[in-house]
């Protein structure tokens, strides 16, 4: 199964947040794993955010070097095609009156229109939407 990780997996791993999570990622090829290009702008946000320069300087260098090479050739953008699939998207959330917020949106629209499944631990946002979606969390 390929799969396409939500910010907050992400954010998780990095941080050791749960020893399941772990797990469940060692699981899992690497090859398998791919990340949105805006989840490298939710993080980069997140770091900006950081009272202690010291904590930004070191999360930066993480960014900027660790994430962007573990994830090499598995980085998605945002292309004609997702964008088409967020539209279709985010006008099924709006007209079921359960609006879906943009990256969130986005980042469904990459994951369907990649055939991924998206992995995410905040599954009460993007459940029903017709995105195939995981939550490692919840998995044995």
């Amino acid at each position: 199964m390929t799969l396409l990780l939500d910010t907050c997996i992400v954010s998780d791993a990095a941080r050791n947040a749960d020893a399941a999570l772990e797990r469940w990622l060692r699981s899992q090829s690497p090859l398998d794993l791919h990340l949105s290009v805006l989840s490298l702008g939710e993080i980069r946000k997140g770091i900006e955010l950081l009272a202690t320069a010291k904590k930004r300087e070191k999360l930066r260098a993480w960014l900027e070097h660790d994430l962007q090479a573990q994830f090499a050739g598995r980085l998605l953008g945002v292309t004609s095609d997702v964008a088409r699939e967020w539209g279709r998207l985010t006008a099924t959330a709006q007209k079921s009156g359960r609006p879906l917020p943009v990256i969130d949106g986005l980042l469904l629209a990459t994951a369907q229109a990649h055939g991924l499944t998206f992995v995410t631990r905040n599954t009460k946002d993007v459940d029903r939407r017709g995105v195939a979606v995981l939550n490692p969390y919840s998995t044995p």
